[in-house]
């Protein structure tokens, strides 16, 4: 997985990946999709493949791909998964960080963010954000993406 921003001992916001222009913006598409790009990478270079050639592939899909959010309900012993929003990544694509818009659209709790290329899941990161829920459910009308 790529990292991610963590609290150090001294109480302040790290973000290893700041050495990296890659990762200046846009950061959690790389988190969402990495797994994917690097079995895609594997797929078209062999075993011999780099760091470039993802980010290469990245940009040549990532206007193909579109996000579902869902919110994370207890339910007993696991969790229930309601979708609250669907975008195409193009609409997202100017958030540096996914927090901050999760907090303004739907408010506190917890939840998850899928991507998915052409119908084929590409990869999930969970997040949380403080605040009242403000979500609402709706209805899944694709629910292979």
């Amino acid at each position: 997985m790529a990292k991610k921003p963590f609290i150090n001992k001294h109480g302040f916001v790290e973000y290893p990946f700041l050495h990296d222009t890659r990762k200046g913006k846009n950061w959690w598409f790389f988190n969402l999709l990495e797994d994917y790009l690097k079995r895609r990478a594997r797929q078209k270079h062999g075993h011999e493949y780099t760091r470039d050639h993802m980010d290469e592939d990245m940009m040549q899909f990532l206007a193909e791909t579109n996000l579902k959010f869902y919110v994370l309900i207890p339910s007993g012993m696991g969790m229930e998964f309601k979708l609250i929003g669907k975008y195409e990544t193009p609409e997202l694509i100017h958030l540096e960080e996914p927090v901050a818009f999760i907090t303004e659209t739907f408010g506190g709790g917890k939840f998850k963010c899928n991507i998915y290329h052409k119908g084929t899941f590409a990869g999930t990161e969970n997040y949380k954000a403080h605040g009242d829920p403000k979500w609402t459910e709706i209805e899944d009308d694709n629910p292979i993406g």
